[in-house]
């Protein structure tokens, strides 16, 4: 993938996004091609969006390891269409080697609420000096010495900040997953926009330019989805039809055929 598209957005700095911020956040995501995006997308969006620089990178590699209980109540809460669910992760952002401890919350109303400190513990587990962070920001009768790590993904993303500062976007490339027996999955040609914006505001460019290519929107969560890529034993009816959506939109790009006839076949 050609990424000189990437040098022609005029690039601002990571302190500068904080003044994109939403008092009522919808996130929407939009799963597309990568050549898509490169081709078809990016290229009209140039003068409406910065990117995000970081040491001179815009294109930033990440990994991200999810935790959850031994019942899998979070994945459970997902596959069961519950509106209020959690999840909890640690990042890594690979290129800086900042890594965090984040909660994600989203509530009944669709809104997305995101709690993290800065950490220097393993990725791999939760560790008890992170312990009164994770039960201040999780419902009661979660243990944080419970959770455990289920999954792991990495990915390259691009982040874009419109010029009037009404909307950001992150776009993942590159995403695989790591299950904590070291077997690997990797998507083919497969990339995820995932706009956030103030719920009711009107169309942006980059929204106008995913409808003009036929880009639909569709409900993606990349810790669900690499759960049953990995295929974990657990119930996954529900995102095998959002996997077999992702895959027609995307004229069978997404995953390799020998996993699909297995999650399918399954």
């Amino acid at each position: 993938m050609d990424k000189g598209i990437l040098y022609e957005f005029k690039g601002i700095g990571l302190g500068d996004i904080g003044k994109a911020n939403f008092m009522n956040r919808i996130d929407t995501k939009f799963p597309l091609r990568t050549d898509v995006l490169f081709e078809k997308i990016l290229p009209y969006i140039v003068d409406d969006y910065y990117i995000v620089e970081i040491n001179g990178l815009r294109y930033m590699e990440y990994e991200t390891v999810y935790f959850d209980t031994p019942d899998d109540k979070f994945f459970t809460a997902h596959q069961n269409g519950k509106k209020d669910r959690y999840k909890v992760r640690k990042r890594t952002y690979v290129d800086t080697g900042n890594r965090f401890l984040e909660i994600k919350h989203k509530n009944n109303k669709g809104k997305t609420k995101k709690k993290r400190i800065e950490i220097t513990t393993s990725l791999s587990e939760i560790v008890p000096e992170e312990y009164d962070f994770v039960a201040e920001h999780l419902p009661e009768g979660i243990s944080p010495a419970s959770l455990k790590a289920v999954i792991q993904n990495h990915f390259h993303r691009i982040t874009l900040v419109r010029k009037d500062m009404g909307e950001r976007c992150t776009i993942d490339c590159e995403l695989g997953f790591r299950t904590p027996d070291d077997a690997n999955t990797e998507t083919e040609g497969f990339s995820m926009v995932e706009l956030k914006h103030e719920a009711g505001a009107p169309k942006s460019p980059l929204q106008k330019v995913l409808a003009r290519n036929g880009v639909k929107q569709a409900s993606f969560s990349k810790y669900c989805i690499g759960r049953v890529l990995a295929l974990q034993p657990v119930k996954y009816n529900l995102f095998k039809e959002r996997i077999r959506t992702i895959q027609k939109r995307l004229d069978g790009c997404f995953m390799p055929e020998e996993l699909r006839n297995r999650i399918f076949n399954n």
